[in-house]
């Protein structure tokens, strides 16, 4: 009986996500009849609003959570007759609900917070004809690995950045620049993540350069150093990391990785990251499969690993609406930690 009565909980849980969905991907083809995904298109502006719902259950603890995202993206790129391209201003900025989630990012206050995330907020500004050299204020993505190309913000699927430097984002100023063989970006950073605290004592720097081989295989080197406070206490920590990341395409294949090497004050690190996907033709389907392995070593001990794998589905079949759906086993994790099996999935509507 105890089975019947879990499994009974397990199905309407699941149901009511996917009425959910439902409901949402109906919603999206009237939203579509009367309004175009991005409006304004004159002017060098684009504008459109976000809105995502996502869902997870943990069938090792029995737990449901879900989260509710609003938000507005807009793209505006200053220009004049005379001089070109000024700059280029993109503001992110999006109210997130949780939902009885337990593992949740520190920038929340709990379980079930409210919070305004300013995800990317900056201006850059065009220095150099070209696009050799740039300067960008504000709140951005910290130039390191795989996230640099590839913008999982919102999203389930993720790369290594938030578990291995300790989160993606920051405030600060940037250099940066492309060029025919690729590009690079360095950049001085708060310390601070999402939030701009008073906590003054926190910086860090990082840095990357590209090569590009086509348009879709690139080879990159990372490089981080970091003041930073432990989430959740009045400790701080001497982080320091190297990283390659690399891409190449196959046919419909993709194969992508990352990996770094660094410490924690004295305690040796290890990050690695291997996916595959595989995309149709239409480009509306995208499958893939990735392996993440995370180890350090105390001084003085042995190494501790954790491994998990991801499955992920994401479906795009107009320009309006994302269904994605992502299952992540635990094989191994920390000392004292606890195994996770999570099944998300997520509809995600701009407009």
């Amino acid at each position: 009986m105890k089975f019947v009565s879990y499994s009974t909980s397990v199905v309407k849980k699941i149901s009511g996500v996917l009425l959910i969905l439902i409901t949402v991907f109906s919603n999206s083809y009237l939203i579509a009849d009367e309004y175009d995904s991005w409006i304004d298109q004159t002017d060098n502006l684009r504008v459109a609003i976000d809105l995502s719902v996502g869902s997870q259950y943990d069938f090792k603890t029995n737990h449901f959570s879900h989260i509710e995202s609003f938000g507005l993206d807009l793209h505006k790129v200053f220009s004049s007759d005379e001089k070109g391209d000024i700059a280029t201003l993109i503001f992110q900025g999006y109210f997130t609900k949780l939902n009885n989630v337990e593992k949740h990012p520190p920038f929340f206050k709990g379980e079930d917070d409210l919070k305004f995330i300013c995800r990317i907020c900056n201006i850059n500004f065009v220095v150099l004809e070209r696009g050799a050299l740039n300067f960008r204020v504000g709140h951005y993505e910290m130039p390191f690995g795989l996230e640099y190309n590839l913008d999982t913000n919102g999203t389930l699927r993720q790369y290594s950045n938030g578990r291995d430097l300790g989160g993606k984002l920051d405030w600060g100023v940037t250099a940066n620049g492309k060029f025919s063989w690729g590009g690079y970006e360095v950049s001085v950073n708060r310390g601070a993540g999402v939030d701009w605290t008073g906590d003054y004592n926190t910086y860090s720097f990082s840095g990357r350069v590209e090569r590009n081989f086509s348009y879709a295989s690139f080879l990159g080197f990372s490089a981080f150093y970091g003041y930073l406070e432990i989430p959740g206490s009045s400790k701080y920590v001497d982080r320091t990391r190297f990283g390659l990341d690399a891409n190449t395409d196959f046919g419909p294949f993709a194969f992508l990785g990352e990996v770094s090497v660094g410490k924690d004050d004295d305690t040796e690190t290890f990050n690695l990251l291997v996916e595959v996907d595989i995309q149709d033709k239409t480009e509306q389907v995208l499958a893939y499969i990735q392996f993440k392995n995370a180890s350090h070593q105390l001084k003085n001990a042995s190494w501790d690993n954790s491994i998990q794998t991801s499955l992920g589905l994401r479906y795009t079949p107009n320009r309006l609406w994302t269904l994605s759906g992502q299952w992540t086993h635990d094989h191994t994790v920390y000392t004292q930690a606890k195994r996770a099996n999570l099944l998300q999935i997520q509809a995600r509507i701009r407009f």
